[in-house]
């Protein structure tokens, strides 16, 4: 229920808002980094997020006051995939893991665009990144052994194999804080490149070998985008 509520306030938002006429849609990639999962002390055990993991977006800058042109909305739409991968190996036992998270995303951004300076081209902004997932999946595999001195075999081992829903690691929402720059912001150009850092507390539970020690995790982004159509409000501020 909470997920269709924020779909439709999403799309009433959208929807209610009339577009100015320096809004743009911009298409963009980020590189998402979980914070916190570098290899321990422990040299037997390896674990890694983020060998190979994107981000990908489509968004709509609209203006959200007229009497108040630095505030902006950008609702969008998010395409994220994570990697993770353990391997542990000791004398007494060991087990490997390989997870692929993949997530579809729908979000709201609000943000204030910092009064310019008139003789500096680029505009800077900074406010709240704020999304709820709409579809989220896990696939992939784990393992482990363990030596059993009691058994006639001499060990343990067991396989599993994964394709659920991807709510353990990426839960169900996720909310951050988002700062970014446009190089080319005072120029009336039709392509506009943006450049956005983003920084979202618990945004993971990772499920590496000692997940239940490690739980949370916070994720660092920088994005790199282009909007597309741009045009200049000639009562905008400079």
């Amino acid at each position: 229920m909470t997920r269709l509520l924020f779909t439709i306030l999403f799309c009433v938002t959208v929807l209610s808002l009339s577009a100015q006429e320096d809004s743009y849609f911009t298409i963009g990639a980020g590189y998402p980094l979980i914070i916190g999962t570098g290899n321990n002390d422990d040299s037997h055990y390896y674990y890694s997020s983020n060998d190979s993991k994107y981000s990908v977006f489509l968004e709509k800058e609209l203006q959200l006051l007229n009497k108040l042109p630095e505030l902006r909305l950008t609702p969008g739409f998010s395409y994220t995939q994570i990697n993770e991968k353990y391997d542990l190996s000791a004398l007494g036992g060991g087990g490997t893991g390989n997870y692929e998270h993949n997530a579809l995303s729908t979000y709201l951004k609000f943000v204030y665009k910092i009064d310019r300076n008139p003789y500096m081209i680029t505009d800077f902004y900074f406010g709240i990144h704020a999304g709820y997932y709409i579809h989220s999946k896990t696939t992939g595999s784990k393992s482990s052994w363990q030596v059993n001195y009691d058994s006639d075999e001499g060990h343990y081992s067991n396989y599993e194999e994964f394709d659920t829903d991807g709510k353990d690691f990426f839960h169900s929402n996720y909310i951050g804080i988002v700062l970014g720059f446009r190089p080319l912001g005072d120029a009336d150009y039709f392509f506009q490149p943006n450049i956005e850092f983003g920084l979202y507390p618990a945004f993971a539970t990772v499920n590496s070998y000692y997940a239940s020690r490690e739980g949370k995790k916070s994720m660092f982004q920088i994005s790199v985008s282009v909007g597309i159509g741009n045009t200049r409000v000639p009562n905008e501020i400079d």
